[in-house]
């Protein structure tokens, strides 16, 4: 990363994020029913607990609804879900609104064209390894890890060592 996208990274309180090809790998597998099977990463899920442990606010911003996600939320512990958003740029500004956010405090990571518009807004944009060409070359910041396999934890790591706050996370788990 170079020292621009640090200097953006101290400046986060919010990180937002897709679900679809994000927290997940992309696939949804469609029960007889009609219901979702969707997978989730385990150190995804580590990630955004550290950064609520560290005071950061989280969000999801998806443009499906699905049970699974807000049950995923919930465990986690996330600010915010908003699911349902064919428009994503309105439904993150709602979000950054409710959660007293500037555009400067917020990080977004996506894969796809509809993630697009939000990531010309906020302050740190990101995109998972097999992201659209258009968004990885619009981000600040291209995870080493694809979509729902430690993207999302990656990103984390890399906030919270760029604001100081890895070290507090890591004490917890020494003897």
């Amino acid at each position: 990363m170079n020292g621009e996208t640090a200097k953006k990274a101290l400046l986060i309180k919010l990180v937002a994020m897709d679900v679809d090809g994000v927290l997940t790998d992309g696939k949804t597998y469609c029960q007889p029913d009609g219901s979702h099977i969707v997978a989730f990463d385990v150190h995804d899920g580590s990630g955004i607990k550290y950064l609520g442990r560290a005071g950061l606010q989280t969000a999801f911003i998806s443009g499906r609804d699905v049970r699974a996600v807000r049950h995923r939320a919930e465990t986690l512990g996330v600010d915010e879900v908003v699911q349902g958003a064919k428009n994503k740029l309105p439904a993150y500004r709602d979000v950054r609104d409710a959660m007293g956010r500037d555009d400067e405090e917020v990080c977004y990571i996506g894969d796809d064209l509809t993630d697009l518009p939000v990531l010309r807004q906020v302050g740190l944009s990101a995109a998972v390894h097999d992201a659209r060409p258009e968004l990885r070359r619009e981000a600040d910041l291209v995870t080493d890890a694809p979509g729902g396999a430690g993207a999302v934890r990656e990103l984390a790591e890399y906030i919270l060592k760029t604001q100081g706050e890895w070290v507090s996370i890591i004490e917890r788990y020494r003897p």
